[in-house]
């Protein structure tokens, strides 16, 4: 062989070594975040969100976490996995919490959490419970869809009791009455 096609040659090698080198060392670094780094931040997984990771750092977020916190884990949770009802709730919580109401954003991600699943067995009892203490700023819509929810869930075996028992201890007048229209004898 000539010097030159050797010459090109070394630099095709080099160029694989050096492409492959760089790929073990992402993956090593990826592997490190999502299985062994404690706070996940998201850089090696730029622009994707790694789901388990993002719920392991919402759910490790305390009672008195800070309302930005929250709305980024959960913003988190949603670019993670955004046809999963539980992350469009969080946000849904988190606005609430920042705002002691649901405002717009809070208001959308509601909506969007049934848009997604309009009967979330996880959920449901948590979610129903959660719109009718904010009946009165739920678009009709969305009241509907909180209706076909919990009427869903009394129907069902396992979580009819635990549906009684949340409609039971519904504080908004609103939601009260709305909650002893679904089912009269989840009366106090």
């Amino acid at each position: 062989m000539s010097g030159a096609v050797l010459k090109g040659l070394r630099w095709k090698v080099w160029i694989a070594a050096s492409a492959s080198a760089a790929l073990c060392i992402y993956a090593a670094l990826l592997l490190y975040e999502g299985f062994v780094a404690a706070p996940y931040e998201g850089v090696f997984t730029l622009p994707f969100v790694d789901k388990p990771s993002a719920q392991r750092a919402y759910e490790a977020l305390t009672a008195n976490a800070d309302a930005r916190g929250r709305r980024a884990a959960a913003w988190r949770l949603v670019r993670g996995d955004p046809a999963d009802a539980a992350g469009w709730i969080a946000v849904a919580y988190a606005d609430w919490l920042q705002h002691g109401r649901l405002g717009p954003e809070g208001l959308a991600a509601l909506d969007h959490s049934y848009a997604v699943s309009f009967f979330d067995a996880r959920q449901a009892v948590w979610r129903v419970g959660f719109a009718l203490e904010n009946w009165p700023t739920l678009t009709p819509q969305i009241r509907q869809d909180v209706l076909t929810e919990a009427q869903t869930a009394l129907q069902d075996r396992r979580l009819g009791p635990q549906m009684k028992a949340r409609l039971a201890t519904v504080r908004n007048p609103q939601g009260r009455l709305a909650a002893l229209l679904l089912s009269p004898d989840a009366r106090p």
